[in-house]
């Protein structure tokens, strides 16, 4: 059977849940590094006969959580926009392609998202967002495909993490060109689903892994390519979120 994704714990990007491991029963539960507020809504109480003690886990600087979030926050700024971008950037380019590039696709997203932010350049669609994710998947020879409900869905739910990351409450279906590289990244965490195609049931099935997994299917594309590849994969992308 399907997993459903039940909450924005859940569904909210794995590598995002950086913060702290801690035991629940004989379940593993891992709580976002996220202002205490939101914190609060999420955690669940603990068994009282099992106090944990949470243990720190080491994450990448690009995966965490409260630095995109202060990076989102100040993206208005063309300083902070340049920060936002780059971590943006390195969240979601192969770092096969080169770190010039990495660079020069960042600076690219800056100069459009504050385009974007002051109203001299369209947002981009939902749709616009499902295609370059579709189109995405088909280079890597993968048979996962999304639509505009999901991508609606995600956005919901990064605005729950934090409105610094999703203007989905004042600009309807579209997005600025920031926000749309973080759904993309998001998307591909996911599958481009509200579900899990592999059941919970069945630890790390590598069939259906290798199979329904994008990140799976995008690593060794990406690894078994020179950079020049790498780069036009990513722009490919870009392309298409007209930046």
């Amino acid at each position: 059977m399907k997993k459903r994704f039940a909450s924005v714990i859940d569904f909210v990007r794995p590598k995002y849940r950086a913060g702290l491991r801690v035991r629940v029963g004989l379940n593993w539960r891992v709580l976002l590094l996220v202002p205490a507020g939101y914190l609060a809504l999420w955690a669940q109480p603990l068994r009282p006969q099992a106090p944990p003690t949470p243990t720190p886990t080491q994450v990448p600087p690009q995966w965490d959580l409260r630095h995109l979030i202060a990076n989102a926050e100040a993206a208005d700024t063309p300083e902070g926009s340049k920060a936002y971008a780059q971590q943006l950037a390195q969240m979601f380019v192969s770092p096969r392609a080169g770190d010039l590039y990495v660079d020069a696709f960042a600076d690219r997203l800056s100069k459009a998202d504050m385009l974007a932010r002051r109203g001299e350049k369209s947002l981009i669609s939902e749709s616009t967002i499902t295609q370059a994710f579709n189109d995405l998947m088909g280079r890597v020879h993968s048979p996962l495909r999304t639509d505009a409900k999901v991508v609606h869905a995600l956005r919901n739910t990064l605005y729950a993490v934090s409105p610094a990351l999703s203007t989905v409450n004042s600009n309807g279906s579209e997005c600025l060109p920031s926000e749309a590289v973080d759904l993309m990244t998001q998307l591909v965490e996911h599958n481009g689903s509200l579900e899990d195609p592999c059941s919970p049931s069945i630890p790390q099935e590598h069939r259906c892994v290798e199979k329904f997994d994008a990140g799976v299917l995008l690593l060794p594309y990406c690894q078994s390519h020179p950079a020049s590849h790498n780069a036009r994969l990513f722009n490919s992308v870009a392309k298409l979120l007209k930046f």
